[in-house]
């Protein structure tokens, strides 16, 4: 049991209740339960002992713990009192430590102080006996400068020592050694720059001498520089370009450096430039002091030599661009798009982010000063080029007519008919108008703003690309399409229109619609992201919109033309080809009655004429044009048949020709059209029913809205009119 209390002790947590009534159940648990769940038989006694045991065995666990806590906290105690003692060793030891160090610092401060002290007394000895070595040197040089020499081997090299000099031999005068050359570069500098303070006078043969030598060491130097560099000696090239940098040709070095960097041709100048700075660039990071100024002028030097070269040989007349021409234009766009890709690669080498642009700018200049006006002449050529070629192919030539002669040939079509004046001469059926030479210029005007995007100022660019649109808005709307809308207005015939009128304007109407959909696209992708941010903004939307406006009116002129010429050409076939006898024949006969050959023609015209209508017009431009032709059509129709006398026959005939109409225009599902035929049909059997239902029929809902007048007359047509007095209705 012992075990079994340890268990329930130990639990994490620990419910002394449910501790208590767990021993209450297990003392319990022996007696046995009724039905109702309830103990038969109680046992307090029992209940009583096990607590009694259970208090006994919680006493003896407690001792236990007791005693075993006693343990540990005596092993806890001496372990504490161990540590203590480590800690006061520890503490004795760090004491001493501490000691010493002062006493090993406070030493190593007096011996410094020694040191220093030796060191300055030193110095004090030597740096005037330095000065006094250096200044013997000196004087035993300068010495030899102030003797003029006897020979040509005396002080000076004979003429043929340059020669051989800058042939790359070695300088018996700089030594050998570094250590000699800097000892030599040093001496000759140090005595030139002492020359140069001496009066006039008695050493000036001295100082010629001095200077001529300085100028001699200067060069062998040089030369010795490019003789390392040629045999990739990297240590001799740093060495002897410090030896230089006291030297006024130190410059003189960093371009024969440069010069020797770039002696190889270039057979593209944008593929290898990259890799040679990156090559320049790790030599000069191990030669020269200043590798960012050495790296700076090398770029320049490539952009001013070399690359200016390759672009001025291409763009030049003589070279693959031919001048202000297409070829000109695509190589200035394309060696100005490497140029810039180049200056990008560039930025890397620890440049000044602004002189790559700068010389970039510098190289183009020229071309870019007049490219706006060179642009805008090329693209007028190139425009009149593309359309005069289309015009050949067509067999046209062109003809100019100013406003006020257009407006007296069409107030002349009017007057005198289409007689002569009706068609374009040689040119039936021909619109005059291409997609495929819309898509050229569109594709020549989109090429010329992505150039002018790259090579006008960021300022300029907005005004540049507006020119550019503009142009492209004049020549190919007013120029090219209303020329080709107004050579489809004078091809619809005015007055009497006695043969059909051909339909081209519709397919004029049609292209129109597509080239300024193209041009709408062009504008929305193309130009408006250069504008967006400019003033030009609002002023080439409003020129655009101003623009569409006044095609849309030209447009809707010759569809109104084109509408009162098939007008009146229904007109002419039913006055043509209807005879009085279709409407009254002499035998009353109903089993001979239905449509006309007037109105056969006239329906296989209007087919025909509605199908093209359909295939060249939609949106608005459908639904507009549609409703204007079927009222006109219906007041054509409604007019020819006022001027006819029906008997029943001819009513039946009257009945099935305007059903015809009346099929053919409800295929356009439009119900201001439909209703017009509707009631025009129903007009019509006022001519076929009896008298008697005369009045009820006139009572209907689809002639109950008409005036009464419009009944009157209709009626007045039937050839029973007077015989049967159908007059009295309408009184």
């Amino acid at each position: 049991m012992l075990s079994q209390y340890m268990q329930e002790l130990e639990q994490d947590p620990f419910n002394a209740e449910e501790f208590v009534e767990r021993l209450a159940w297990r003392s319990t648990s022996g007696g046995t339960s009724n039905k109702s769940g309830t103990s038969s038989s109680f046992q307090p006694e029992l209940l009583e002992m096990t607590f009694t045991q259970a208090i006994k065995d919680l006493q003896i666990l407690g001792e236990r713990a007791e005693r075993k806590c006693q343990k540990l906290e005596e092993a806890v105690a001496e372990e504490e009192q161990q540590h203590w003692r480590n800690v006061a060793r520890l503490l004795d030891a760090n004491l001493l430590a501490f000691n010493q160090f002062q006493q090993l610092d406070a030493q190593m401060n007096r011996v410094a102080a020694r040191v220093v002290h030796l060191g300055d007394q030193l110095e004090a000895v030597n740096t005037p006996r330095a000065r006094a070595a250096e200044a013997y040197t000196l004087m035993t040089h300068f010495a030899h400068y102030l003797t003029p020499p006897t020979s040509p081997t005396e002080g000076a090299d004979p003429p043929d020592a340059d020669l051989m000099k800058h042939s790359g031999a070695e300088s018996p005068v700089l030594g050998e050694t570094p250590q000699q050359i800097s000892e030599a570069a040093d001496v000759i500098q140090k005595l030139y720059l002492i020359s140069q303070e001496l009066p006039t006078g008695k050493f000036e043969g001295a100082k010629a001498r001095i200077a001529a030598q300085h100028e001699r060491v200067e060069r062998e130097l040089i030369v010795q520089f490019v003789s390392a560099h040629r045999c990739g000696e990297v240590e001799r090239m740093r060495h002897l370009a410090g030896v230089l940098a006291n030297f006024r040709g130190y410059n003189q070095c960093v371009d024969a450096f440069i010069e020797e960097m770039q002696c190889a041709i270039m057979r593209d100048v944008f593929v290898e430039i990259v890799p040679l700075c990156r090559r320049a660039q790790d030599l000069i990071d191990k030669v020269f002091m200043a590798p960012d100024q050495v790296m700076t002028k090398f770029v320049i030097n490539i952009y001013q030599g070399q690359l200016k070269e390759y672009v001025q040989s291409r763009l030049s007349p003589g070279g693959m661009g031919a001048s202000n021409g297409e070829a000109y234009f695509n190589s200035l766009y394309d060696l100005y798009t490497k140029t810039q890709t180049l200056s990008q690669e560039l930025a890397s080498f620890r440049l000044d982010q602004t002189l790559l642009p700068q010389l970039a700018k510098a190289i183009f200049q020229p071309h870019l000063q007049s490219y706006i006006s060179s642009e805008i002449r090329f693209l007028k050529e190139r425009f009149s080029s593309i359309i005069q070629r289309f015009y050949q192919s067509k067999g046209h030539k062109k003809t100019q007519q100013s406003s006020g002669m257009k407006e007296i040939r069409l107030h002349l079509q009017d007057v005198l008919g289409a007689t002569g004046l009706g068609t374009v001469e040689g040119h039936d059926g021909e619109t005059f108008l291409a997609e495929e030479v819309a898509l050229s210029l569109l594709h020549e005007t989109k090429t010329a703003l992505a150039r002018c995007t790259l090579l006008s100022s960021s300022n300029a660019v907005a005004n540049n690309a507006v020119q550019i649109y503009n142009l492209l808005t004049n020549v190919l709307v007013n120029d090219y399409v209303n020329y080709a809308i107004d050579l489809g207005i004078a091809g619809i015939p005015a007055g009497e229109v006695k043969s059909p009128p051909l339909l081209t304007f519709l397919t004029v109407v049609q292209q129109t619609s597509s080239v300024l959909h193209l041009l709408h696209k062009l504008l929305h992708d193309t130009l408006l992201p250069l504008v967006i941010s400019s003033p030009e903004h609002s002023g080439v939307l409003q020129r655009k919109r101003q623009l569409v406006q006044r095609v849309q009116q030209r447009l809707s002129a010759g569809l109104e033309r084109l509408i009162s010429a098939i007008s009146l050409y229904t007109r002419h076939l039913l006055h043509t080809l209807q005879k009085r006898t279709d409407y009254k024949p002499e035998e009353d006969n109903l089993s001979v009655a239905g449509s006309t050959a007037a109105c056969q023609a006239v329906t296989r015209w209007l087919t025909s004429v509605f199908s093209e209508i359909d295939r060249c017009l939609d949106g608005n431009n459908l639904d507009t044009v549609r409703v204007e032709l079927g009222t006109r059509l219906h007041r054509t129709i409604l007019e020819h048949l006022m001027r006819y006398e029906y008997n029943t026959t001819g009513a039946m005939c009257v009945i099935c020709d305007v059903n015809e109409y009346r099929k053919l225009v409800q295929t356009w599902r439009l119900p201001m059209l439909t209703s017009l035929f509707d009631t025009l049909h129903t007009l019509c059997k006022l001519l076929q029913v009896s008298p008697q239902n005369l009045q009820l029929v006139c009572s209907g809902d689809q002639l109950a809205g008409l005036d009464r007048t419009v009944l009157a007359n209709f009626i007045q047509l039937r050839a029973d009119f007077k015989t049967a007095k159908l007059g009295v209705h309408f009184k």
